[in-house]
């Protein structure tokens, strides 16, 4: 076992992108990661949680297990994050290589302390801990992305948001929504989500994660949307709303609106493309836009932390300005906010008309 370098280069795996993603089954290549922990003393009040780049932590219980269903192969960090009413820090780095699918690996969690152990020894541990909890590595941003790259190509589903940014029936929403994608279609069209529209990718900007989309289908008419694109002049603690379509086929096709703050205004690491937000994002909502008090879009959704449960990340409006005034085809709109004087609950009943599911294959 090699120990790794500080948690900070992993800083990439504190967020989790918000494109749903048909989960994989069960008949999936996979490995298995046992994490036990004891019953010692030392230790029985801190909250012990399994950190992994790319991952969302999860908690081991005290006296008890965790299993994690992994698709990735090779070299693999792992380390604890422990919680306690001191704070909270990481301990134990650690890695585990996963040589091929189909195998299976024992970590002992002892305290503070973390150890593979044998198999024997492992099976003998599995057997006292009959309550457990699995996990699933996350095929959206997997450990090792070389080594599923063909696995996450084939026949992935997935649904995220996607707003109008012209009447000519230009779209934008994040990269990582079609990244791969055999076919992107979009509804919501009139209120109608029975009826798909192709689309076809016109522009990509993986640095910033963004991408324009454009309707296929000719007959279908739009206007301008009613927002102006802010690029400046936003300011930490203003009020924000985030617009989308999250979990869009567990919690119905309207149109969700999720208020908060600009808790930051830079992201993870310092990053000064991205906001912090305080608004509650989940998959699905990745692609939608974020507006401020008076209806301007400000930023695009990408991310929510995965440390953090009020944690959510935009992408800021200046950058999608410079993205779209970039690509040759595209005539960059005038738009004008004709919302600014409404209530809120006004702003949102027309912005729904502009707000759309985007969905691949």
């Amino acid at each position: 076992m090699k120990k790794i370098v500080p948690l900070l280069i992993f800083i990439s795996s504190l967020i989790n992108i918000v494109c749903a993603t048909a989960q994989e089954n069960s008949d999936t290549p996979h490995s298995v990661i046992h994490f036990m922990r004891t019953s010692n003393f030392i230790g029985s009040l801190v909250e012990t949680n399994v950190y992994i780049p790319h991952q969302k932590q999860f908690n081991v219980p005290f006296g008890g297990r965790a299993d994690l269903i992994v698709y990735s192969t090779g070299d693999m960090s792992v380390g604890l994050v422990l919680a306690s009413f001191l704070g909270q820090g990481a301990t134990n780095l650690m890695n585990v290589f996963v040589k091929k699918s189909g195998e299976e690996y024992y970590l002992l969690i002892d305290a503070n302390t973390m150890r593979e152990i044998p198999k024997p020894d492992g099976l003998s541990y599995l057997e006292n801990r009959k309550d457990f909890k699995i996990y699933k590595e996350d095929l959206e941003s997997p450990i090792n992305p070389e080594s599923v790259k063909d696995l996450t190509k084939k026949g992935t589903k997935g649904q995220g948001t996607c707003f109008l940014i012209s009447q000519e029936g230009y779209f934008v929403t994040n990269y990582h929504c079609v990244e791969n994608a055999k076919e992107v279609t979009i509804k919501g069209i009139e209120g109608d989500f029975t009826t798909k529209y192709g689309v076809t990718i016109i522009a990509t900007d993986k640095t910033n994660d963004l991408a324009l989309l454009k309707i296929g289908n000719k007959n279908v008419k739009f206007i301008n949307p009613p927002f102006s694109i802010r690029t400046n002049g936003v300011q930490q603690a203003e009020k924000i709303y985030a617009l989308g379509y999250p979990f869009a086929e567990t919690m119905g096709k309207d149109l969700k609106i999720t208020d908060g703050i600009i808790s930051s205004k830079s992201g993870i690491g310092g990053d000064n493309s991205k906001f912090q937000i305080s608004a509650a994002v989940n998959p699905g909502n990745s692609g939608g836009p974020l507006i401020d008090e008076n209806g301007n879009l400000i930023g695009v959704i990408y991310a929510k932390s995965t440390l953090a449960e009020s944690a959510g990340y935009a992408i800021k409006a200046g950058y999608l300005e410079l993205f779209l005034k970039n690509i040759e085809e595209f005539k960059y709109p005038s738009l004008v906010n004709t919302i600014k004087d409404k209530p809120i609950t006004e702003k949102v009943s027309l912005l729904k008309n502009f707000v759309f599911i985007v969905e691949t294959n």
